[in-house]
């Protein structure tokens, strides 16, 4: 059963106060109302809130028990407890179990005391990822750490998961009937107790989040973002002409203005890529092929979206030109006092098709790997000296602080048209006059990983990732491009 997951966003559970626990007190706890049951007057959108309600309940309820006391977690279910009286209950629950015992045979429970989130839990552990606190429950944490001491092995998580869907061998030599209860419970017991798609799915994303943000990511300062709802080609305007304030004439009345358009286009497209872990993998019980794959997804989207970035940002011949007064070239475009002197006038000089100023300010300067040392004097440095001339020279920097420097290894790569160690870039600030723009649809700036159980022809479990985007140069009078050399 393939399950999608997007970037990770904790649920918001309403936080509700924990009534106090009187464990000398043999008067039981007052009992909390049952839930009413929607009515039939009730409209599709309250019957809709109602059920979310009580998914937020339940979600709440497990939570709290963390797969421990079964018997009092699915009373609580059944008898409509909140969330303060079941951590009541629990605590009473943990008093009692404290209390010595006899003496008893470790047997491995069977039944269904494991959920979903306690065997995630366990993988990350395992997998030791760092923050792992700020995605679960102290309780779950301590329940996974008490239950899976050692960690946990890709070979167990996929038992556990069988076990608690109905599947009743006791260990993995029938390797495709654990798979098919693990990810197709209901075609097996009617029912599905734990979702192994969507544990290994949020497990993944967490690493291939890790693997999308550990490349180069300097286009995302560079360029303005929109949100497509679906694959077709949209269309943004600029709004130009008379729309300057006219003098009110006595009388009041208010002149109408003149308004022009023009327009730039964009779309998104789908890029994805499918990588297995097969047979192998788990019979070797390498509970890091689900950390090592999805990472290795995440990185390649992530070089992907650069790819397709700066393929597009780098094709400019035609769209910074001297006819257009945005393209610098001769010896004095070097990046430098001067180069950036000449580079700051033009952009200042740029107008509107009315010839008027366009009233945008420049606030990038972009610079390929071979300029980043020079860029970043020229941004930090108060003075900078020039000792082969005369004995006469300025020596502070009139540029200390005006232009944040961004650094791309991709502008002097040769793999991509127009590349160059020497050209530069003065943009303006991308909501201001974006020279690109990159579309991600339904505003899912990162990718998306999901798991199933693999397809007939190959043993193992199979992860894709995809990622929805488009990228299109947009308005030329928002930067300016010094060559940087005759």
């Amino acid at each position: 059963m393939d399950t999608s997951v997007t970037a990770p966003e904790s649920p918001i559970v309403p936080a509700v106060a924990n009534p106090p626990v009187e464990v000398a007190s043999a008067t039981p706890p007052t009992p909390t109302p049952e839930p009413a049951a929607p009515s039939p007057g009730l409209t599709a959108a309250e019957i809709r809130a109602t059920a979310a309600a009580e998914s937020i309940r339940i979600a709440a309820i497990r939570r709290v028990f963390s797969g421990r006391f079964a018997d009092v977690e699915a009373q609580a279910i059944s008898d409509g407890w909140d969330e303060g009286r079941a951590k009541s209950e629990f605590q009473l629950a943990s008093l009692r179990d404290g209390r010595p015992k006899a003496p008893a045979m470790q047997v491995r429970d069977n039944s269904n005391t494991v959920s979903g989130q306690l065997l995630e839990a366990a993988c990350l552990m395992t997998a030791k990822l760092e923050g792992i606190e700020k995605h679960f429950e102290e309780p779950t944490l301590e329940a996974a750490q008490r239950r899976f001491r050692g960690g946990i092995g890709l070979q167990e998580l996929l038992l556990e998961a069988a076990w608690a869907n109905g599947y009743t061998g006791r260990n993995f030599r029938d390797s495709r009937g654990v798979l098919r209860f693990a990810f197709k419970p209901e075609l097996e017991a009617g029912f599905s107790t734990v979702d192994i798609g969507g544990i290994l799915s949020n497990v993944a994303n967490k690493f291939l989040l890790e693997g999308f943000f550990s490349v180069e990511r300097t286009w995302r300062n560079i360029c303005a973002v929109r949100n497509v709802s679906d694959f077709k080609t949209v269309t943004s305007y600029r709004l130009i002409g008379k729309d300057q304030y006219e003098q009110v004439a006595p009388g009041g009345e208010l002149k109408h203005g003149a308004l022009g358009n023009e327009t730039y286009t964009n779309k998104a497209d789908t890029y994805g890529l499918m990588l297995s872990v097969d047979r192998r993998d788990i019979i070797n019980d390498d509970l890091g092929a689900i950390t090592t794959v999805p990472r290795k997804l995440g990185r390649g989207s992530g070089l992907k979206i650069n790819d397709v970035f700066w393929a597009g940002f780098l094709d400019n011949a035609a769209f910074f030109t001297t006819a257009g007064k945005n393209y610098l070239t001769g010896t004095d475009t070097v990046l430098g006092i001067d180069g950036l002197t000449k580079a700051e006038a033009a952009f200042m000089d740029l107008c509107d098709s009315d010839g008027k100023p366009i009233g945008i300010m420049p606030a990038i300067c972009l610079v390929p790997t071979a300029l980043s040392a020079m860029g970043t004097q020229l941004w930090r440095s108060l003075e900078i000296r020039d000792t082969t001339a005369s004995t006469k020279y300025p020596i502070a920097n009139p540029h200390q602080g005006k232009f944040r420097v961004e650094v791309s290894r991709y502008l002097g790569n040769t793999h991509y048209t127009g590349n160059s160690s020497k050209a530069w870039y003065l943009l303006s600030e991308p909501n201001d006059l974006p020279v690109i723009e990159v579309a991600f649809l339904n505003g899912q700036e990162a990718p998306t990983i999901e798991t199933a159980e693999a397809d007939f022809s190959v043993l193992g479990v199979q992860m894709r990732g995809y990622h929805d985007f488009g990228v299109a140069l947009q308005d030329p009078r928002g930067g300016v491009k010094s060559k940087g050399e005759a």
